[in-house]
């Protein structure tokens, strides 16, 4: 598993930075024996806002997309919204995008 976390507005410092996160999920990933392997970068030039979460379970190809950020604020307070959808080319399109974002970051 890879996930690519944002840089543009990324306070490196501080401790819920997205940087904390990818060194937090080295961490887990070493203890846990997971196949999981963070970054932080900004492949677009203008930030990453999206969020996606693939799945496949019983051979459906479950997608979800969207703004939601992992805070209670945009739980709560905030209009963030996530779509999930069972769609196929949806399924095959996003790690398209999301490996040549990854090529990008992951030097």
């Amino acid at each position: 598993m890879h996930v690519l976390l944002d840089s543009l507005f990324d306070k490196p410092e501080a401790n819920r930075s997205n940087q904390a996160t990818v060194e937090y999920l080295a961490t887990i990933a070493v203890a846990e024996g997971i196949d999981i392997v963070g970054a932080v970068g900004n492949p677009t030039g203008g930030g990453i806002h999206a969020k996606w979460l693939l799945a496949r379970v019983d051979g459906v190809t479950w997608s979800a997309v969207g703004s939601l950020n992992g805070g209670e604020v945009s739980h709560k307070v905030n209009r963030e919204v996530v779509l999930m959808v069972d769609h196929p080319a949806v399924y095959a399109r996003l790690p398209e995008v999301f490996l040549h974002d990854w090529a990008l970051v992951a030097r």
